[in-house]
């Protein structure tokens, strides 16, 4: 009796053991449709991930007028004759972008934060009188170089080169039909202008104004010009209807000496004949 108890209790064991082995072998599908379920994130690692910073904010104050923002560094216009009614308001400097993120280098807003530049020594030149092949005279600083002189232009050139630049003066005759009336050099000034302002990445003009040359009636405007490597041009362009000709005085100085060599324009102006 005892032997088939035993029996029976060996047979139990076995199943037992054959069942438990089944369960470990046994492996679970998800169900189809079913998204498998990601490991959780922890947050300290979410939060020991660098993050990029924000990009630069350019702003603007609510009142911004481009027309306000003076460059001071520059001398101002020679304002002796009675005819000189330039303004004297300069271009405005561009706006430098402001970051907000706390961790980025602060970008220095120019003119606050930049040095000032050296003041220019005011230039004199000594003056002698000159013919050109165009048919005119004029007093002429003593020493420059003259680069054209031939019956289309007259043009000269100081040899002194200041701040990379070496100031250059020219008179031009054009000949015009007996239609062409002085309300036509308005035109003619802004379409030189034009032409002048594609040599620069920065330009400001003022406001035209009315002066005679060779005692006849024209027009002139200023001009402030900045190139590429941020040096700044100051110049003039004047034009007159003389005699059926549309005769042009203009020349182009470093910025920080226009003071110095609009006398020479003066000069030239006064005593051209």
């Amino acid at each position: 009796m005892w032997k088939k108890h035993a029996a029976l209790a060996l047979l139990i064991c076995l199943t037992v053991v054959l069942l438990c082995g089944c369960a470990q072998e046994q492996t679970t599908y998800p169900e189809a449709g079913t998204a498998p379920t990601k490991a959780p994130v922890r947050q300290a690692d979410v939060l020991s991930q660098p993050t990029d910073a924000p990009q630069p904010v350019v702003e603007f104050p609510e009142d911004y007028d481009p027309e306000e923002y003076t460059d001071e560094r520059e001398e101002d216009w020679d304002q002796t004759e009675e005819t000189a009614t330039v303004n004297t308001g300069y271009a405005a400097r561009p706006v430098m972008a402001n970051s907000k993120y706390a961790g980025a280098t602060p970008i220095p807003l120019d003119p606050v934060d930049m040095p000032t530049p050296t003041p220019r020594p005011d230039i004199e030149f000594e003056y002698e009188k000159m013919d050109t092949a165009l048919g005119y005279s004029m007093e002429v600083p003593v020493g420059w170089q003259v680069v054209q002189n031939d019956n289309t232009a007259f043009v000269i050139r100081d040899p002194e080169t200041r701040d990379n630049v070496n100031a250059t003066f020219s008179l031009t005759s054009q000949s015009v039909s007996s239609t062409y009336r002085v309300n036509d050099l308005k035109t003619e000034l802004s379409n030189q202008l034009s032409q002048i302002q594609r040599n620069y990445v920065g330009w400001k003009i003022w406001q035209a104004d009315s002066r005679q040359l060779l005692k006849s009636d024209g027009v002139y405007n200023a001009y402030r010009g900045v190139t590429y490597d941020d040096t700044v041009i100051r110049g003039i362009v004047h034009v007159a209807l003389v005699n059926r000709s549309v005769v042009t005085l203009s020349f182009s100085a470093p910025g920080y000496y226009n003071t110095s060599y609009q006398r020479v324009y003066n000069r030239i102006r006064s005593t051209i004949e």
